[in-house]
């Protein structure tokens, strides 16, 4: 299944049923409900969903933006920050996310789970390295070495903190019947790393959290040389609830429309479960007529994987 992210036109279109409208005529009635949307925004959405238009398989948190909160940011607060204020605001947002998912009869809840607090801006320094010198130099290995004794120094407090919080976040995502989803993210400092989200996914063993793959992410990871995204699908697959669909360019350039970047994903989707749903999740630059051409081409190249 294809569907699209309302994140697209939700910095553009303040009302919510026009934000919907907008989006059906590109030719989906399936849409996540993305962190951008405000709650003046899901009035008009829930307005709309009662018409029976279309139906909606995640939600992205938060969702809706706290309200004090000006900008789209889902990082605004962070499970795993050392502000016990701010770890209790994004719980309280998580689980009026998962309300919202409830109430628009999503499965998935998407979450970003944070980041080492004190490592803020390794991924751009480790990005300004590799821009200098490239991927495959002495120098570029020798400092994500050193980024990496740093933060296997300091991540295992904010596992545990993370942890912690996400364990009655899965109970009541059990009592509700939705699905946790960890989204990987680019950046170096975010928590969980690769072996950090498999090591969390055994230990927790449970349906109600599961695995969300951004394209985009992975393949700025794998630019970056901190892992290989074929390897990666073919070891996290068995976790895999969802994915935001967009391609990339190097280094860091994504939410691009797919097929216009350099994402391989003829090599790549068939490492994944064929029932997944598939997210677009596009950068509000992208024109209406190519994300309806890749519909088509999606279909056309995937729709026979077994």
């Amino acid at each position: 299944m294809i569907a699209f992210s309302t994140n697209w036109n939700a910095g553009r279109e303040k009302d919510g049923s026009r934000l919907i409208a907008e989006i059906l005529d590109l030719g989906f009635d399936t849409i996540e409900l993305g962190h951008g949307l405000n709650v003046s925004q899901l009035q008009g959405i829930r307005k709309s969903y009662t018409q029976g238009t279309f139906q909606v398989p995640s939600v992205h948190n938060f969702c809706p933006m706290p309200v004090e909160i000006m900008t789209d940011n889902p990082d605004c607060y962070e499970l795993t920050s050392y502000r016990p204020a701010d770890r209790d605001r994004a719980v309280q947002l998580t689980r009026r996310t998962m309300a919202t998912a409830q109430e628009f009869g999503a499965r998935f809840v998407v979450l970003h789970l944070g980041r080492v607090t004190p490592l803020r801006g390794m991924g751009d320094s480790l990005l300004a390295k590799l821009i200098k010198n490239g991927v495959a130099s002495r120098e570029y290995a020798r400092f994500k070495l050193e980024q990496f004794a740093k933060r296997e120094k300091a991540a295992q407090a904010y596992l545990d903190r993370v942890t912690s919080l996400l364990e009655p976040l899965v109970e009541e995502a059990v009592k509700l019947d939705l699905t946790l989803c960890i989204e990987n993210r680019s950046d170096y400092e975010a928590i969980p790393c690769e072996r950090e989200l498999l090591a969390m996914l055994k230990r927790f063993d449970s349906p109600h959290l599961r695995y969300w793959h951004d394209f985009g992410h992975a393949q700025m990871r794998e630019n970056m040389g901190l892992l290989d995204h074929a390897q990666w699908l073919g070891e996290i697959a068995p976790y895999a609830a969802g994915a935001h669909l967009q391609d990339a360019a190097w280094p860091d350039k994504d939410h691009l429309v797919p097929f216009e970047g350099e994402i391989p994903f003829d090599r790549l989707v068939p490492l994944l479960p064929s029932s997944l749903p598939y997210i677009m999740e596009l950068s509000a630059m992208a024109a209406p007529a190519p994300i309806r051409a890749v519909v088509e081409r999606w279909n056309s190249t995937f729709n026979n994987i077994p």
